[in-house]
């Protein structure tokens, strides 16, 4: 039941980023780009594929880069630097305004959908820590399972 119920909300969370990219802009990005646009925009400094991945807890590196290329072919990432190790993504002036007005966008949306629930932003707080430590504990039984995988 635990495993649905995250995936359900794993759905959600795709529909609520484009439902909400699509309000304020025509670019088509599914909800991968949009974390990472979010993600690359955070902090004001540049950030590896590594960086990303650890961030995301993706492994999927080639998804990885297919998702920065769409977002430097619609102009809001820029590459920096050469081989495996230098090279960063930066947000360009147009992926920042846009990543301030996804930020905008998403907590005035969600701010108005919490009006009605006082207690749930407490809630969802202490939700979030039990999350990361699901996601902790979840990545030791891959490992486990990895390290007695046999033929």
């Amino acid at each position: 039941m635990l495993e649905l119920a995250l995936q359900r909300a794993g759905e959600g969370l795709a529909r609520w980023q484009t439902v909400c990219i699509e309000q304020i802009s025509t670019v088509p990005l599914a909800s991968a780009e949009i974390t990472l646009l979010q993600l690359i925009g955070k902090g004001g400094r540049s950030k590896t594929i590594k960086e990303l991945a650890q961030t995301t807890n993706r492994t999927d590196i080639p998804n990885i880069q297919y998702s920065l290329r769409k977002l430097a072919s619609a102009g809001l990432t820029r590459k920096q630097g050469a081989g495996r190790s230098g090279v960063t993504y930066r947000l360009t002036e147009e992926g920042s305004q846009l990543a301030d007005r996804l930020q905008d966008t998403r907590e005035r949306l969600l701010l108005q959908a919490l009006a009605g629930c006082p207690d749930l932003a407490r809630r969802l707080h202490s939700a979030a820590e039990a999350l990361e430590h699901l996601t902790e504990l979840l990545g030791a039984a891959v490992r486990q399972a990895e390290a007695h995988s046999g033929p």
